[in-house]
């Protein structure tokens, strides 16, 4: 870590006992129940229109359950009445109801969760996990299928996120309560986590998860004792559990933890073996001696244990899937681009019991199976999938909110418009990227060519990915089709830079970006380095968090179309990286004459910038109706 600074493992050791560990003093616990309460006002009330500027009078408060699309033609009939009979007097599992006011793929997971509230459930092939949807289901079961019930559990859901993000901060850097409230307060400004709060859809409830596996994982990382270091491992273990059951975006962050705490178990004998590493050598290396003391002789048991823990987690996440016999896991084989669908067959799966002496049990082993059969088929989908869509982005856009999904868009008779823009908010992430800038620079130690040449590999590999797959994109359309176009425009896109209704979904790159690719990943691994063996843990475990949860998505982006919400796991560190360079400048002075003056105001300015952008584009984050001037004032990217 930074000699200059006071982060994680440059501040005192940990005390013992709970409240030593943790760490919380009684302003903290203020702090982030303060956090999560108006975070949750503020996601619960909005859209929130103040008429009085429009020429009203006085402020209407909506809530989230306002139903958007409510005319005739949005409405649709789902299948989550209770059972009931058809029009032949026949009984039925469930009974049809019209439902309106879905926005975007709502009209998918509070639909699954609703039919796993019948009784019996209702089969339906859905290739994510069904955690999430099993948490969308209290609401529902207490307050009906509607936009109110479907939307409760990710408000609430979202709103801890903003909590548990303080809470890394903390863990971070324990002596600075700056750097753990900005972060937080830019989670709870954010566009993007602010509208998955508020619409019924899985991902914020995932991203909780994994930032709380993030919150566990750090108090693992610091433990000194026995007790702590064994605690802190089975109970991250029940968290990555979790979130591996609520999504598969979980693997990011299990690739991060599994690097630093491999290398911290082979920092020793990498220094002894490897004589110049002892160059970027800091006192974090003692820290190392201590956490192995505390790891025991039996450590690599207790993470083989944790394993077998966090896979018998995401197992009990399916317990209400297997009690439904399935005929729609679907087995794809192929894309047909003919029909711009997935060609395959639906198999069968039957509830996991057996009989003895007349009495009914489940099957454990048959259980495993159906888990793996299903998570199969949902990896072969995710593989072949090659719809195009109006909304969906490259990777390498995300970092600038380029091309968000609209979930919404209306327009009124008075010609006001309005729209949900599914859309980060820009002081974050724009500002945030030169601050990832300035944490690489500060995850090494050293010499300064040294840290120069690794700030050089890690930018020049991610410049020339990003080259050579927009290369690929551009000049390399055989794969890349938009199946509405014809034959003669489909041949001019050789000749121009694709647009959004191109809905390019194959992309073919080069060896060249496997080669840029693998550079990344050199880099990542020197960044896991000094991450274990100096003090610049947090600019590391920012820069690697980052990266995992970007990259993740690479290769999937080459076979199939990707939306700009995969990048929610990126939001984590993109908040913790803003808030790690404001608070590098809040602590510098100026000289100025024979005093100095404090940048500290300037800290608290790019808070308050996040704030003022929040405001602006607030409109398009809660379909707040605007003259159409208004509106496109407040579409800075493409939403084509």
């Amino acid at each position: 870590m930074d000699s200059d600074a006071t982060e994680s493992e440059s501040a005192p050791l940990v005390r013992a006992g709970l409240r030593g560990f943790l760490e919380l003093d009684r302003i903290d616990v203020v702090v982030v129940v303060a956090l999560v309460l108006l975070s949750f006002a503020l996601r619960f009330a909005s859209p929130i229109l103040p008429n009085f500027l429009t020429g009203g009078s006085g402020v209407s408060v909506l809530g989230v359950g306002y139903p958007y699309n409510t005319s005739t033609p949005e409405c649709i009939t789902v299948p989550v009445g209770p059972a009931g009979t058809d029009v032949t007097g026949q009984h039925v599992n469930h009974t049809d109801v019209t439902r309106c006011g879905f926005v975007f793929d709502e009209v998918y997971f509070p639909v699954d969760a609703a039919k796993d509230l019948r009784q019996p459930a209702e089969s339906y092939f859905d290739p994510e996990p069904p955690l999430a949807k099993l948490l969308m289901t209290p609401p529902i079961a207490f307050g009906g299928f509607d936009t109110w019930t479907w939307r409760w559990s990710t408000v609430i859901f979202g709103s801890l996120l903003v909590g548990v993000v303080y809470l890394i901060g903390r863990r971070l850097r324990r002596n600075d309560r700056f750097f753990a409230f900005a972060a937080a307060a830019f989670m709870s400004l954010d566009g993007l986590a602010f509208v998955e709060s508020r619409t019924g859809v899985i991902d914020i409830i995932a991203i909780f998860f994994v930032a709380l596996f993030y919150w566990l994982f750090l108090l693992h990382w610091q433990a000194r004792t026995r007790t702590q270091w064994r605690v802190s491992l089975y109970i991250m273990a029940l968290a990555a559990g979790l979130a591996f059951g609520a999504k598969l975006t979980m693997l990011a962050p299990l690739v991060v933890a599994g690097a630093l705490i491999l290398g911290r178990a082979l920092a020793p004998y990498l220094v002894a073996g490897l004589r110049w590493l002892r160059n970027i050598e800091g006192p974090g290396l003692r820290q190392t001696d201590m956490w192995r003391s505390a790891a025991g002789r039996r450590g690599l048991l207790h993470y083989i244990a944790g394993a077998a823990v966090m896979v018998a987690v995401f197992c009990a996440c399916y317990s209400r899937y297997l009690t439904i016999p399935h005929d729609d896991v679907y087995f794809f084989t192929k894309c047909d681009p003919a029909s711009a669908g997935l060609t395959g067959t639906a198999k069968t799966l039957n509830v996991p019991t057996f009989e003895i002496g007349g009495v009914t049990l489940p099957n454990p082993a048959e259980a495993v199976y159906n888990i793996y059969e299903i998570n199969d088929a949902s990896l072969v989908y995710h593989e072949l999938e090659c719809h195009s869509h109006p909304y969906s982005s490259h990777w390498y856009t995300w970092p600038v909110s380029e091309h968000p999904v609209l979930f919404y868009l209306s327009t009124a008779s008075s010609g006001q418009e309005s729209s949900i823009t599914d859309m980060g908010n820009p002081a974050v992430w724009w500002l945030a990227i030169p601050a990832l800038l300035f944490c690489v620079w500060r995850m090494t130690r050293g010499p300064t060519w040294w840290r120069v040449s690794v700030s050089a590999l890690g930018v020049a590999s991610l410049a020339g990915m990003i080259i050579t797959f927009h290369a690929a994109q551009l000049y390399h359309p055989p794969n890349n089709y938009n199946l509405s176009l014809t034959a003669s425009q489909f041949s001019a896109m050789e000749h121009r830079d694709p647009t959004p209704s191109d809905e390019f979904a194959h992309v073919t790159p080069s060896a060249l970006f496997d080669v840029f690719f693998a550079g990344t990943v050199l880099f990542a691994a020197v960044g896991t380095l000094g991450a274990v063996l100096s003090r610049r843990f947090v600019p590391a475990f920012i820069v690697l968090g980052y990266l995992a949860a970007w990259m993740m998505w690479v290769p999937g982006n080459e076979r199939r179309v990707l939306f700009y919400y995969h990048a929610l796991g990126m939001l984590i560190f993109t908040v913790l990286a803003l808030a790690y360079g404001l608070t590098a400048l809040r602590r510098l002075r100026v000289p100025v004459g024979r005093g100095s003056i404090s940048l500290a105001p300037l800290a608290w300015g790019g808070v308050a910038v996040v704030l003022a952008a929040f405001i602006f584009f607030y409109p398009v984050w809660t379909a707040a109706p605007l003259a159409p001037a208004d509106h496109q004032m407040r579409i800075w990217v493409d939403t084509g």
